[in-house]
C-alpha cells in the first residue's frame, strides 16, 4: 500500500513536469533543470563526504585486497600473486589494482580515504551522466529536474561511497559510453567513438562483470550497423570487444616482470555457476567458500577445479529437473533475495569492521544501521519500487520497432544483468549497478507512458468530437 502511494505520488511530480512544460517558459524550465541539478549534485557530494568521515572505517574483504594488493605491491612486496594470494585466484582484479596502485603513487600507500573521495565524486558524476541522459533522450528539461529530486533520495550509492570497489565505477563508465553512443548517433563524429572504446575499456577494467554491458553494447550497436550500414560503428565494435582483452593482457605481463610469478587462470568460471546453484544455511546461490575450496583440493588447477565444478552443476541441474517445484522455489528465493534488496546490502557492509576497530554505539553509522534502519529502508523500498515500475513503463512504452536502438543499450544490459544473476553467484550487492542504471531509464518509461495516454486522450476527444459533428448534421 505504501509503496503504491509513493509511486502515485512520483508519477503525480512527474506527470506535473511533462504537463507544465507547454506552460513555463523555455528559459524558465533550463533554469530549473540547472538548479535542481546543481543541488542533486551538492547533495550527493555532501552526504557522501560526510558519510566516508562518519563511517570512519577500514577496508575488508575484497576491497581490502585490493587496497592492500596496491599498497604491497608498491613496496615490492607480491606475495598476493601466489598460487593461493588473493591475485592468484581472483587475477581478474589486476585492472582495477593497477588503477589503485597509480592513485597510491600519488598520495601514499594505505591512504585509504582518497580512495573514498574519489568515489564520492564518482557517484557526484554518475547524477550528471544520468540527466544527460535523459535530457538527450527526452528533449524535455522539466523532466530532468523530476530526475535531479529522485537521484537525492539514492541513498545505497551514498552509502557505497565508503565501500571502494569496483561497482559505482563501472557505472560511471558505462553510463559515459551511453552518452557518447547517443552523441554519436545525433553528431556523427569520429572522438564520440573513441569515447565508446575508452569507456568501456575502463569500465571493464575496474569491473570484470561491466563485460556484460560491453556484450549488449555490441548487440544494439551491431542491429544499428545492419540498420544504417555504419562501418565506422562496426569498427568501433569490433575495437571495444578486444581492447580490454589486450589491457588485461598488458597488465597481466607489467605484473608478472615485475614480480617474477607466473599469469595464472586462477578459481575457474564454473566454480562460482556452481556455487550460484548450491543451496547453503537456507541461502539460496548465495557467496560461500565453495570455489576457494575446490581450487584448494584440486591443488590450485584450474582445469581440474573447473572439472570438478562442472561436475556439481550437472547434479544439480539433474536435481531441478526431477524436483522442478524445489527448482522454481529455489531460483525464486535467489531472484528475490538480490533483486528485492532495497538497500543493496550497502548499510550491512557499512557495517564490516575489524574486531577492535567497530564504532562507538552513538556513532553515525551505528544509529543509521539500528535506530533509523526501518525509516532509511522504508525510504529506500518506495523509490525501488518507483524505479521498477518505471522500467516496466520503459519496456512497454518506450522500446518500439520505430525507436532509436542505440538508446537502449543500458536496458539490454538490465537485462542481461538480471539473467546473469541467475546463475552466477549471488549478492544483493551485484544487482546496484543495474539499479543506478534504472534512474534515467524509469524517467524515460514515465515519459514514454505520459505520451501514450496523452495520444489516447487526443484521440478519444477528437473521435467524440466527429460524431457530435455528424451527429448534428444528421439532426440538422
Amino acid at each position: 500500500g505504501r509503496n503504491l502511494l509513493g509511486l502515485g505520488l512520483a508519477v503525480l511530480m512527474l506527470f506535473g513536469a511533462f504537463w507544465l512544460e507547454r506552460k513555463v517558459p523555455a528559459r524558465m524550465q533550463l533554469m530549473l533543470s540547472r538548479i535542481t541539478l546543481v543541488i542533486s549534485m551538492l547533495w550527493i557530494a555532501a552526504a557522501g563526504f560526510w558519510w566516508i568521515t562518519a563511517a570512519d572505517r577500514q577496508p575488508v574483504a575484497d576491497q581490502a585486497y585490493v587496497y592492500g594488493g596496491a599498497s604491497l605491491f608498491i613496496e615490492g612486496n607480491y606475495v598476493f600473486l601466489e598460487p593461493k594470494g588473493y591475485c592468484g585466484m581472483c587475477p581478474h582484479q589486476l585492472s582495477l589494482i593497477f588503477w589503485v596502485e597509480l592513485l597510491f603513487r600519488l598520495v601514499g600507500t594505505y591512504n585509504y580515504f582518497a580512495c573514498q573521495v574519489i568515489c564520492v565524486l564518482i557517484s557526484v558524476g554518475i547524477v550528471f551522466l544520468g540527466y544527460r541522459l535523459v535530457s538527450k533522450i527526452t528533449g524535455h528539461l522539466l523532466l530532468t529536474a523530476a530526475y535531479n529530486v529522485l537521484m537525492m533520495a539514492c541513498l545505497p550509492m551514498i552509502f557505497y561511497t565508503g565501500w571502494v570497489y569496483g561497482d559505482v565505477p563501472g557505472v560511471f563508465f558505462i553510463l559515459m559510453a551511453a552518452n557518447f553512443l547517443l552523441d554519436y548517433e545525433k553528431k556523427g563524429q569520429l572522438r564520440y567513438l573513441v569515447g565508446i572504446v575508452l569507456s568501456m575499456s575502463l569500465a571493464i577494467m575496474v569491473r570484470e562483470n561491466c563485460r556484460i554491458s560491453l556484450i549488449a553494447l555490441c548487440l544494439v550497436g551491431g542491429i544499428y550497423v545492419l540498420q544504417k550500414k555504419d562501418k565506422r560503428l562496426a569498427v568501433t565494435l569490433a575495437v571495444a570487444f578486444v581492447c580490454p582483452i589486450l589491457i588485461n593482457a598488458a597488465v597481466y605481463k607489467m605484473y608478472e616482470v615485475r614480480s617474477g610469478y607466473e599469469h595464472i587462470d586462477g578459481l575457474s568460471p564454473y566454480s562460482y555457476i556452481a556455487m550460484g546453484l548450491r543451496e547453503e544455511d537456507g541461502k539460496c546461490g548465495w557467496y560461500s567458500e565453495y570455489s576457494k575450496r575446490v581450487y584448494w583440493d584440486a591443488g590450485c588447477d584450474t582445469k581440474l577445479a573447473g572439472d570438478v565444478s562442472k561436475t556439481h552443476i550437472k547434479e544439480r541441474l539433474r536435481e531441478f529437473i526431477n524436483n522442478p517445484g524445489y527448482g522454481y522455489n529455489f531460483f525464486k528465493r535467489k531472484i528475490l533475495s538480490q533483486w528485492n534488496e532495497p538497500l543493496y546490502q550497502s548499510l550491512y557492509f557499512s557495517n564490516e569492521y575489524f574486531y577492535g576497530k567497530e564504532p562507538d554505539a552513538d556513532s553515525a553509522v551505528v544509529k543509521l544501521s539500528t535506530d533509523y534502519f526501518v525509516d532509511i529502508l522504508a525510504v529506500c523500498d518506495r523509490l525501488q519500487f518507483i524505479m521498477y515500475a518505471g522500467m516496466i513503463c520503459y519496456f512497454l512504452f518506450a522500446v518500439k520497432r520505430d525507436s532509436n536502438i542505440l538508446q537502449h543499450f543500458l536496458a539490454v544490459g538490465i537485462i542481461g544483468g538480471f539473467f546473469f544473476s541467475i546463475l552466477w553467484e549471488a549478492m544483493a550487492r551485484y544487482t546496484l549497478p543495474y539499479y543506478l542504471m534504472m534512474y534515467p531509464l524509469a524517467i524515460v518509461g514515465y515519459w514514454n507512458l505520459f505520451r501514450a495516454v496523452t495520444l489516447l486522450i487526443n484521440r478519444f476527444s477528437k473521435n467524440k468530437s466527429e460524431n457530435n459533428i455528424i451527429e448534428f448534421r444528421r439532426v440538422a
